[in-house]
């Protein structure tokens, strides 16, 4: 038997790593996990560890158990356990066991602890009605008699197996203990760090106005979920407006959720301040932008003429592409040269909006350094690719250019049509280091699935005598060889 005390460091790396791995899902850690255990029961950092296991842990222990080699110890599990002679270690693991009298004999066992509510959660949806029962029983006691211990605990469970079969009474649990139990319990949910118990606890408190609009207005900037940002900016907006309080939707613009400043612009617009959308108007997002736009007109001004004379700000550009009209691409051309990555990428995307896709100076930015402004010019591109010059982008896909370049090269070639597509597929499949390797071989693969049973033509004489040679060098099956053979009109 293992002392009490503390664990060594090799010990506690062991089972930090079986838990990480249970935790992922692994039966095999599961299995090595629960042997570990076991073999250091009386451990007081085990305990600790089984009390501060996620639920994860406590779900793949649950499934894994169906499978184990019943050891040793679960033979005489239920009779230990009616003499109360397990411990923490052993009651939790049996709470896992395959036979449905020992998991009802181990959740009874369990019903005294607050420690361990989570695994009571997993038996509170059990398939057997009697373990379920009697875990049911459990955790309502614990939810009536100390409901702030139990939310914190219990409740991010409860949430996490709403969705199985039997989840749904202790969810629903859960739900009215925030809604009817002490201001303790909703407050502890609010402040928990679980996503679903911190969304379910905000939509209880602002349904029944229990936050005040400082409360709104704080969570509504700092929290780090974007459903309660939404939702607190909702209620706090409302408030204000009812009140007539401008404060709050001034201090919502400084928020890093698009729709909340979204909100806040339409907020003030309509109380006929539009300065803060005139601002807005340059916002990065999208979202934000479009409001501002919209707040704009409604006040007899046009958007695209505040943006025309700020076109050194990138998000001025993908403003006057959004309210433009085609004469503002000469505006728009010399930002294809902008000192900012964002700034090019922007022009282009405003250019296209537009209907115009200058072709030789955005071939040019086919070298660009930064991967965003590229993946713009092939947007740009790509319809145009038929008629694209093979002869100057072949060379774009080997170095000194980069692979960011390479994967621009290849999906305007591949686009291009049928013969260069095949080729390309064909070069690049040859070569294992290329960055675009691994897709060309999928993409061979790919039309010989779906497209080469529709291609009614071969490829002219020397573009077959290239495919033919491409095709000796290539590192293919067989059979694959074969068929393409057949597909280009070469005699075996």
């Amino acid at each position: 038997m293992a002392a009490m005390g503390f664990l060594g460091d090799r010990v506690r790396e062991r089972l930090d790593r079986a838990v990480a791995e249970t935790a992922g899902g692994s039966f095999d850690a599961a299995h090595r996990l629960a042997s570990m255990l076991l073999a250091a029961r009386h451990n007081a950092d085990v305990t600790r560890l089984l009390v501060e296991a996620p639920l994860p842990v406590w779900l793949t222990l649950d499934a894994s158990a169906r499978g184990w080699n019943a050891p040793q110890w679960t033979e005489t599990a239920a009779r230990r356990l009616a003499s109360g002679g397990l411990g923490l270690v052993e009651s939790a693991l049996a709470a896992c066991h395959a036979n449905g009298h020992v998991r009802q004999a181990a959740v009874t066992a369990l019903g005294a602890r607050d420690d361990v509510l989570g695994l009571l959660a997993v038996r509170a949806v059990d398939w057997v009605p009697q373990v379920r029962d009697r875990a049911r029983l459990v955790c309502g006691r614990w939810l009536v008699r100390t409901p702030v211990r139990a939310i914190s605990v219990l409740a991010p469970a409860a949430l996490a197996l709403r969705g199985r079969r039997e989840g749904e009474w202790l969810a629903e649990a859960v739900e009215t203990t925030l809604r009817t139990g002490p201001p303790e319990a909703l407050a502890v949910a609010l402040a928990s760090g679980d996503r679903r118990l911190r969304r379910l606890a905000h939509t209880i408190a602002v349904a029944a106005g229990r936050l005040d609009l400082r409360e709104l207005t704080r969570t509504a900037l700092t929290d780090p979920d974007l459903p309660v940002r939404v939702l607190c900016a909702d209620a706090a907006l409302r408030a204000a407006r009812e009140t007539g309080d401008h404060d709050v939707p001034r201090r919502l613009l400084a928020g890093s959720t698009a729709a909340v400043r979204a909100e806040a612009v339409r907020a003030l617009s309509s109380a006929g301040d539009v300065a803060p959308a005139t601002a807005a108007l340059t916002d990065r997002s999208a979202l934000v932008r479009a409001t501002a736009q919209a707040a704009v007109r409604r006040a007899g001004a046009d958007p695209a003429t505040h943006y025309r004379t700020r076109l050194a700000n990138p998000w001025a550009i993908a403003g006057l592409g959004e309210t433009g009209a085609r004469a503002d691409t000469a505006l728009l051309r010399p930002c294809l040269e902008h000192p900012s990555s964002r700034g090019r990428a922007e022009a282009m995307r405003a250019l296209r909006r537009l209907g115009d896709t200058p072709r030789q100076p955005l071939l040019a930015l086919l070298t660009d350094p930064v991967n965003a402004v590229v993946r713009q010019v092939v947007l740009s591109l790509l319809p145009e690719a038929p008629s694209l010059d093979e002869h100057a982008l072949r060379p774009l896909l080997r170095p000194p250019h980069p692979p960011h370049v390479h994967r621009a090269a290849y999906r305007l070639l591949r686009a291009r049509d049928t013969w260069t597509r095949l080729s390309v597929d064909l070069e690049l499949a040859a070569d294992p280091a290329h960055a675009v390797h691994a897709h060309a071989r999928a993409d061979l693969v790919a039309w010989l699935e779906h497209d080469a049973a529709t291609t009614y033509s071969t490829p002219p004489p020397a573009r077959a005598a290239e495919l033919s040679g491409l095709l000796a060098a290539a590192v293919l099956e067989p059979e694959v060889i074969r068929v393409l053979r057949f597909h280009f009109g070469l005699a075996d």
